[in-house]
């Protein structure tokens, strides 16, 4: 079967009807029936089923197979040609990352973009998703990395290569009186009757400790991304507890304290899917981050 083939059939799929796909494509659609035909034949089974009146399609589970195996697929014929541009570049290509969205920013600043300056020839695909999604890109090949703040799915097809902790800050606007200023640490019972904001990928860690201390938080909003967290300790609505990185600095408005209890952090990990070849970008950038963490 003709690779070209499979990558129709995941823009069938990804636009939901013949028509769209056929004009996406540039190719008859005539033409894209026919492939779609000869597939159900190779494989046995009917892959889509179509409506004719709304013009749209239905996708059978026999279909959604193929279409995961089909974008692994061209996944992999996609790395191969990434890697063998780096081999004959040297460092060149694509290097493609899934990350939790908290982590971008430090994530570039203290490594990507140093990276970038040694490595010119690298272009960058950067995919700030939750855990679930991040699992899936990186099973389905759409990336070669993934850095995340909480255990990835199916941990067991993974090999996780750094794991480096991060303390969970307490984030606050100076121009609020939540805290005594004068005490170096807080406490647990210091965040009671405060209206918290949580990162989405640090709330369940945190409000289990809270749970296993007897602390009963006033929990204002879960966000799903660090930036949008912080947003209400800006505006002086919350306090925002986050990850806080090596290094990581806030306005002059904002305090950054910790709560003196061993249980406040997450565990930051690298990881790929074992046993699957990188690429020579992908390596090169791991041995650089190996140097630099």
């Amino acid at each position: 079967m003709n690779l070209e083939h499979y990558r129709n059939f995941i823009t069938i799929v990804d636009c939901g009807n013949l028509t769209a796909a056929a004009e996406e494509l540039h190719i008859a659609q005539p033409a894209l029936t026919a492939q779609v035909k000869a597939m159900q034949e190779k494989y046995g089974a009917t892959l889509l089923r179509i409506h004719r009146g709304a013009r749209n399609i239905e996708v059978t589970n026999e279909g959604m197979i193929l279409y995961n195996k089909a974008k692994y697929l061209c996944a992999i014929e996609d790395s191969a040609q990434r890697e063998i541009t780096s081999a004959r570049n040297g460092v060149a290509g694509k290097l493609t990352i899934s990350l939790s969205p908290s982590m971008s920013v430090l994530f570039i600043q203290n490594f990507l973009s140093k990276f970038s300056l040694q490595n010119p020839d690298v272009e960058y695909e950067l995919h700030e998703v939750n855990i679930a999604e991040q699992t899936r890109q990186l099973l389905d090949g759409i990336s070669e990395i993934g850095v995340a703040n909480a255990p990835l799915l199916q941990a067991s097809r993974f090999e996780t290569l750094f794991t480096r902790k991060e303390n969970l800050g307490i984030i606050y606007h100076k121009d609020t009186h939540w805290f005594n200023e004068n005490k170096v640490y807080l406490d647990l019972e210091d965040l009671e009757g405060v209206p918290l904001c949580l990162s989405r990928g640090c709330s369940t860690q945190f409000l289990n400790i809270c749970s296993d201390s007897h602390i009963y938080p006033r929990v204002l909003c879960i966000s799903t991304t660090k930036l949008s967290t912080l947003m209400w300790a800006r505006q002086k609505a919350g306090v925002a507890i986050v990850p806080v990185g090596t290094g990581e600095q806030f306005e002059d408005y904002l305090h950054c304290r910790f709560v003196q209890d061993d249980r406040m952090f997450v565990n930051k990990t690298l990881s790929i899917v074992k046993d699957r070849p990188l690429s020579a970008v992908a390596k090169n950038f791991l041995k650089y981050y190996d140097e630099h963490s």
